[in-house]
This record gives C-alpha cells, structure tokens and sequence, in this order.
C-alpha cells in the first residue's frame, strides 16, 4: 500500500513539475511577445531566433495571401472547343453559386456570426490576435487529457493557420510563427476583415454533390442548399460546429457523422446562449429542428467534381505533388518522415484555393467513350464473406506510347463516393503473368541470356524454398519447348529457370527502371507472379508500352502544364525517354507478344480486334482474384484489370477483363481514330539477337534420348503383340490448356500466380500443398 501510494505521490509530483513548467514556458514566450511588440531588443532577439525562417510580412504580403481567397483553380481536357480554347473539367474548389465569396460581414446570418464568435473566439472583438489565457488553457487540457477541451487558437491564429502558414506541423516553431503572425495581421486589418477573411477560408468538407466547401457560401450552398445569409439559427450553429472536425461532422458520410455534427450544433447552440447571444425560446425551438430534412439535395450539373470526380481528385493530387516538388520538397523523403500526407493536403489546398490553371492528358471524347462502354454485356457481380461484402471492379488505363501520357480511364465499376477507390491510378494489385515479358524475357534477351527460339526444358521443378514445386495449370509439361512457345501459352517453368539463368537482381533491376520497383523480400517466385506487393494498372500499362516505344520507358502522367492566375507557366511536363530496352529486344518480345493474341492465351483479343498490328499478355492470379491483359499498338497501349477490393475470386474466367478490353478498345479507336490507325505496324529493326540454342543443353539432350528410347520400346511393343490383337495407341500427348469460351479458335486458360493477399492462419495445414502460381 505505502508503495501504491508513493507512487502516486511522485505522479502527482511529477504532475505538478510539467504543469508549472509548462506555465513558465508559456508566460516567458508572452512576455517575449509583448516585448517584442513593444520594441524591445532583446525580445526581439529572442523571438527572431525561433521564427527566424519567417520573413517580416508588410501589409500587402498579408493581403496577397488574403486575396488568394477569391480566386478558384481550374482544370482542363487535352481537347479544344470551336474557339481553340481548352475544355474545361470543372473548378478544383466551388463553381457557379457554390464560388461565390462573401465580401462582408453583411452578407451573412447574424446567427452564423455569433456562431462563430461564441463557440470559436469569444474575445475576437477586444484582444489583440492572441488570447495567452486561451492557449494556456487549452494546453492545460491537453496535457490532463480532459474529456472536452476548449481549443487555444483564436479565430485570428486559425486565419494565419489556414491562409498564411505552410508548415502545418504541429511544433514550437509553427506555434510562434502562427502567434507571431496574427499579432502583426491584428494590427494591420479591422476585425470585420479579419473575419470576413476567416469565414472564406473555413473548410467544410464535402457538400451534397461531392464538391470541396471552402467558406461560409459554398458551405450554406453544399450543405443547405441556401445562401450565406438565409441560413437559420440551427443551420448556422451546424455550419460553425463543422470548423474544427468537418469530415466527423460531414452529414452526408453517413447516419454517424449527421448524429456526430447535431451534437456538435447543439454545443454551439448552448455557447450562443451562454454567451448571451440568444434567448432561452431560441435555444429550445432550435433543438427541435429537423437538421436532416433540411439538407441540400444532390445537383449532378454542380460541377467538376460531380460530372468527372475520378479526374478531378487524380488532378489534386498529381498537382499538389507537382507544386511540392516546385517548392524543393522531396516526396520519398516526407513519406519516411510520416510528413507525405499532412504535407499533401496542405498543397491540395494551395491546389484548390490559388487560382491555378491545370491541363491534363485526357481526351474528352475517348474517356466518355471507354467508360460507357467499358462495362457493356459483362454482369458484375457481388460477395460476402466474414461480413466483408465486395463488388465486382474493372480498372483501366489508355496510354499514349510515345510521351506515356494517360489519353483516358475507367476507375471502377461502382460510382463515386467519398470512401471510392480508383481502380485505374490508385489501386495496387498483384500482376500474374503479365510481368513474365517485363522480368523475365524482356531482360534476359536483353542480356543475351535467351533469344525467342531458345529452347527451355519445360518440367516439374522444386521451389528454391523447399515448400514444394513449381507446376504449370493443370499439372501438365511440355518438355522442351522454345521462349516463344513458353511465353505465348504462358507456361511456369520456363520463366522460373529463364529468372534463375537471368539472375534475380538483374531482372530486378529492370523493374527498377520500368517504374515498378520490386519488393526487398521478393524472389524466384516473382518471375511468375508471386509478388509480395502488386502495382496499379497506370503503372504495369507504362512499362508495357516501352515495348511499342522501342524500349524507350516514359514515366505515365496526367498533367501537361500548370500556369498560375496570370498565366504564367510554372510547371510543364519534359518529355525525358529513359533507355531500357534495345529497339531489337523490344521488337522479339513484340513479336512473341503478337503470337500471345493470334493463338494463345490472348486469341480472345485477337479474334476479336481485327486489322491492327496488336501484341499482349494475359495474367491470372490464383483462384482468379486478378484478371489482367494488357495489349498494345504502335500508337497506344491498354491495360485492363478485374478483381474483388478485398481479394474474394472473381466469378468469371479470364475472358471477362478480355471482354472489357475488347469494349474499351473499340470504343477508344471510334471515338479517338488519330490514337488508332490500322496502317501503324511495328518495324523490325534489323540484327535480331538469336546465339542461345537452349538452357541446360545437356538436360534437354538427356530428355529426348530418354523419350526416343520410349518411342523405340512403343515400336517394338507393337511389332511383338499377336496379329489379332489391336495396335497399340501411342501414347497421348497433353494439349494446350483450354477453356473453350467460344471456339474456334481455342482459348487457353490462363494459369494462376501466387497471391500476395494474406491467407487465413490455418492455411496449409489441413491438405498437402498445392502450386499457388496463376500464369
């Protein structure tokens, strides 16, 4: 007991030495301030040195930023209307009645006013930009970690915070710069301006049609379908209780966050009437609202964000990624930092809010097009499993071959919504045996390790784990069988023993090179598939048209330019072709490719699509969880995946991601017939690499006396069996794995590749292993 009791005697202790130092540090850095604000020299000295990376803001810096407000960010089509003037998407922030601004404290409710004032900042109108007592309350409570707490910025700060900052991490540093900061913007703005300004910088999170709310307008607009200065009592205090959480209080994420954001209005109606603002009848007729019949009602003509979400999120992000860059930020080095998606979001609102111009690669005509058409006579279909539930996607890619800009994509199959997945950019999945061409072959004709007529001995072969053996689809060998065969019927063995021959970390470094660098932890196995991570059809798309670019690899990109408010250009995309491939090795893997379509596991494409110099690969993971062709032109390469989100098996064979390629590439090739022209071939470049008979000469030597030897003893079997007895029959060859969807011609299955999803904990243990590795 006497233990118990000391210790909780040096907490308290303890307790009370973080709170008096806490205390201390705060009233020396107000006294700094004050000091500082009065002219002091050392003061100002001190203060200099930890805000010694902010510059002194004159007035007109403040109102730069200020004004920053009211301008709106735009995005664009590659394509022209009749004047030559780029298509426009839609705006990044708000459009139409959602843009509008206000411009003074008038052209709002009173109620959202006092709703602000009360529950944010209730000295706003007699402090100075800062409210010590405030701050040191609020990191009272953080530091007892108090059920509520009151927050320490006044509506000042959060001004300088949303607007001026952009260092958004929370440390000592920004803290007095933001302190700093308000100080300086208190003296310099009349308090209706400063809130004026405060009231349009808010973000409010999503509004009924999905488009980003920033300020008071566009909030009333999103959420209540009203203007600014109609809104109601409970309305206001919604719209003022959204400020410090508006995702949590979002009412259209759900039932949760609309109960979450009425507990909230109520906090805020309760502060109003604590503070005097309204009376006691007010109060109660408030609660009584019906908050959730009176919310806005989905408008599909709204803007950007309701005709072309996909393209317009994709562009955010791609820009703000871009302006980071612009600004020195290395993106690898903020993700080992855990600093990448605080730092992200901090640009994306720079993205939305400073009057940018951005100009992607997508062609209007064509992604209308492959996304209307993507889906046609193909049933997507939907699963439970341990209360997980899942539908059906098809994710998409159309790049241009010679720049590796993306023309056009199809995100999913589900419409968009705030928790939706773009299945096209975004979404990681394993890559079956369409990375065969892309590890294995491509590499090692490169390195003259093989040529396409290689011969390759085609067997049963143990994994280098020793947890068992590599087998192909349906158990079958071939024996030997050249690269080209090998890859056209997509077997196993041959690309495990072409990998081994190649060497791991020279195939490697070729993914490396493409764009898709492998897992530290990954092997052998990778050679047919089994990835530890996966990669995004944009990405596995831009590493096959490197192939149809001559070996020329261009990392995929959305964005041609971005130009500021003025127009002045402050990004442009260079073209910057990287070297992977000879012109020669990409012509045999193009050509070995085009037998894939004409007879083997792609004949699918290749009955179907018809005048075109095309080449691709299928892929099949295990149990049909991914389904993947990827297929190319001279002009433009097409990638297409299938699949569950949460890794359940698809309820199709592999022709189903066949068949929606098929509906995208001919829906591209209509609408777009510049990306697709059927005199566009593929040249040979002269000095074909061809040294390389076979891998293991001797094993292959051995294997056909070995089956000569069976063949003789067949014979002589059947010259020594009596006259009324039957021939024997030879013995039966294995063909071609065979699905038979829609012969002729014959379509071979595709084989499965190993999983990268995590499988249940007593997997394995129940039955004897079985090859996990889909072509």
């Amino acid at each position: 007991m006497k233990k118990h009791e000391s210790r909780r005697q040096r907490h308290r202790k303890k307790r009370r030495y973080l709170k008096w130092t806490l205390k201390t540090v705060w009233w020396a850095l107000a006294l700094l301030f004050i000091l500082s604000a009065c002219g002091a020299g050392i003061g100002v000295g001190i203060v200099s040195a930890m805000v010694k990376d902010e510059p002194v803001r004159s007035k007109a810096d403040f109102q730069r930023d200020l004004d920053s407000l009211f301008q709106n960010s735009y995005a664009y089509f590659q394509n022209t209307d009749k004047n030559n003037n780029p298509v426009r998407i839609g705006a990044f922030r708000n459009d139409g009645e959602y843009r509008k601004l206000i411009r003074s404290v008038n052209d709002v409710s009173p109620y959202l006013v006092d709703a602000f004032i009360a529950t944010e900042d209730r000295d706003f109108y007699t402090h100075h930009g800062i409210v010590p007592r405030s701050i040191l309350r609020a990191a009272y409570q953080q530091l007892v970690h108090a059920d509520v707490t009151t927050g320490g910025s006044t509506i000042t700060q959060q001004l300088v915070k949303n607007v001026i900052l952009k260092n958004r991490e929370q440390d000592l540093e920004r803290k007095s710069k933001e302190i700093v900061l308000a100080v300086r913007l208190d003296a310099m703005f009349s308090k209706n301006q400063i809130l004026v300004y405060y009231m349009n910088s808010v973000f409010f999170g999503k509004g009924t049609n999905r488009q980003n709310l920033y300020g008071v307008q566009a909030a009333a607009k999103g959420l209540f379908n009203v203007d600014a200065k109609e809104l109601n009592l409970p309305q206001a205090a919604y719209i003022a209780g959204m400020v410090q959480r508006p995702n949590d209080y979002n009412p259209f994420r759900g039932e949760k966050n609309l109960q979450h954001g009425i507990k909230r209005m109520q906090l805020v109606l309760r502060n109003m009437l604590e503070t005097g603002k309204i009376t006691p009848q007010q109060y109660h007729e408030a609660l009584k609202f019906n908050i959730k019949a009176s919310l806005a009602k989905p408008d599909p003509s709204a803007n950007g964000y309701s005709s072309y979400p996909f393209i317009m999120y994709a562009l955010e992000t791609e820009t703000a990624e871009i302006l980071m860059q612009h600004d020195g930020l290395n993106i690898e080095e903020l993700s080992k930092q855990g600093k990448y998606r605080s730092t992200l979001e901090q640009y994306v609102k720079q993205v939305q809010t400073r009057g940018y111009h951005v100009y992607s690669t997508i062609d209007q005509k064509m992604y209308d097009a492959v996304n209307k058409a993507a889906t046609k006579n193909l049933t997507f279909h939907n699963r439970t499993y341990k209360g997980i539930k899942g539908h059906e996607q098809l994710g998409a890619v159309i790049i241009d071959n010679r720049s590796g800009a993306i023309l056009a994509f199809v995100p999913g199959t589900s419409s968009y919504n705030q928790n939706a997945k773009n299945h096209a950019l975004d979404a990681s999945r394993q890559s079956g045996s369409t990375i065969k061409p892309l590890l294995v072959y491509g590499p090692a004709i490169e390195e003259k390790v093989i040529s396409p007529d290689t011969l390759v001995l085609d067997e049963k072969i143990p994994r280098a784990d020793g947890s068992g053996y590599y087998e192909n689809s349906g158990k079958t060998y071939h024996g030997p069988v050249t690269v080209k065969e090998a890859l056209k019927w997509s077997y196993n063995i041959p690309a495990i023993k072409v990998f081994n021959r190649l060497g791991h970390d020279t195939g490697f470094s070729y993914l490396r090179k493409l764009g898709i660098p492998p897992d530290p932890i990954d092997g052998e196995a990778a050679a047919i598939g089994g990835q530890t991570r996966g990669y995004t059809v944009a990405k596995m798309t831009a590493a096959f048209a490197t192939f149809a670019n001559q070996g020329n690899y261009n990392s995929p990109y959305l964005i041609s330019k971005v130009t500021d408010a003025n127009g002045h250009v402050i990004w442009e995309h260079k073209q910057a072709p990287t070297r992977i491939f000879s012109p020669q090795t990409s012509y045999q893997i193009t050509d070995m490719l085009r037998d894939v379509v004409k007879s083997g596991t792609g004949v699918f494409i290749g009955s179907r699509i018809h005048g075109y110099d095309l080449a691709g690969k299928t892929g099949t993971s295990t149990d049909d969880r991914d389904l993947w062709f990827i297929g190319y032109t001279p002009q433009v390469t097409i990638g297409a995946w299938s699949g569950y989100d949460y890794g359940f098996s698809m309820s199709h064979n592999d022709h189903f991601t066949k068949r929606a390629w098929v509906n995208i590439f001919n829906a591209a090739a209509k609408s777009s017939p510049s990306y697709f022209d059927k005199g566009a071939r593929f040249e040979n470049p002269g000095h074909l690499f061809d040294g390389v008979k076979c891998l293991e000469c001797d094993k292959i030597k051995k294997y056909q006396d070995k089956k000569k030897k069976e063949q003789k003893n067949n014979r002589d079997q059947h010259n020594n069996q009596p006259p009324d007895l039957p021939p024997a029959l030879p013995p039966s060859v294995p063909p071609p794995p065979n699905n038979g969807d829609n012969p002729p011609p014959t379509e071979p299955s595709e084989p499965p590749t190993k999983p990268w999803y995590p499988p249940p904990p007593d997997e394995g243990k129940k039955k004897p292993h079985h090859d996990p590795f889909p072509f």
